[in-house]
């Protein structure tokens, strides 16, 4: 029984990274593939070549990082930086040359997160994105870390169109979000109201156990 549970949450665990990971990477793909269109319709030759460099740059990371998943490998970029600095190269990279404006805050002192917890914040963190770059229309995103003895707290807030969260509740990654908040014990909070953008809080506590 023990062992068939552990298969199925292998296979959720592999749905759920596959899924973000190409969804997250080709929403960014997309993004840099209109702005190419866009500069080539203006006659800015040299600037719709930045943009598909970019695109075919985000393909390949995608694609990699999908094989990773499989192997049950951490995503490339945990391997160089930590969460907070792969979560800021990741957006800015995405974002780089279009009309969304990135800002980054970090309060305290950035802890040692344990491994799942800084792969499941660089998921949440790029579904976020994601989901601004694909239904908002925002002109800012903004994320915030705040991180104190008790516990971190992950805010990601836009300015765009904002949805009703009845009616998307089981869409646009928040599912996937939920799942991810639950395997760490915190709590998620998603605000949004149309015309008003969205805000997105993960809240964590750290303990020991957490810490080590």
């Amino acid at each position: 029984q023990s062992q068939q549970a552990a298969v199925v949450e292998e296979r959720n665990r592999m749905a759920r990274d596959i899924h973000d990971t190409l969804a997250q990477g080709f929403t960014g793909v997309i993004i840099q593939l209109e702005a190419a269109e866009d500069a080539t319709s203006c006659g800015q030759q040299a600037e719709a070549d930045k943009h598909l460099h970019r695109a075919a740059g985000l393909a390949r990371q995608s694609l990699s990082e999908a094989r990773r998943s499989v192997h049950a490998l951490r995503p490339d970029a945990l391997e160089r930086d930590n969460f907070w600095d792969a979560l800021k190269g990741i957006i800015k990279n995405t974002t780089a040359g279009t009309a969304l404006h990135a800002t980054f805050e970090l309060r305290g002192k950035l802890p040692e997160f344990p491994r799942i917890w800084q792969e499941n914040l660089l998921h949440i963190g790029q579904e976020a994105l994601t989901n601004t770059l694909k239904y908002a229309d925002a002109r800012n995103f903004r994320a915030r870390l705040t991180c104190n003895g008790k516990g971190v707290r992950l805010e990601l807030r836009d300015d765009g169109a904002g949805f009703e969260l009845k009616d998307r509740n089981d869409g646009l990654g928040l599912t996937g979000m939920r799942e991810r908040v639950e395997q760490m014990s915190g709590q998620l909070e998603i605000t949004s109201e149309r015309g008003k953008g969205t805000n997105i809080v993960v809240t964590l506590p750290l303990n020991q156990e957490s810490k080590s």
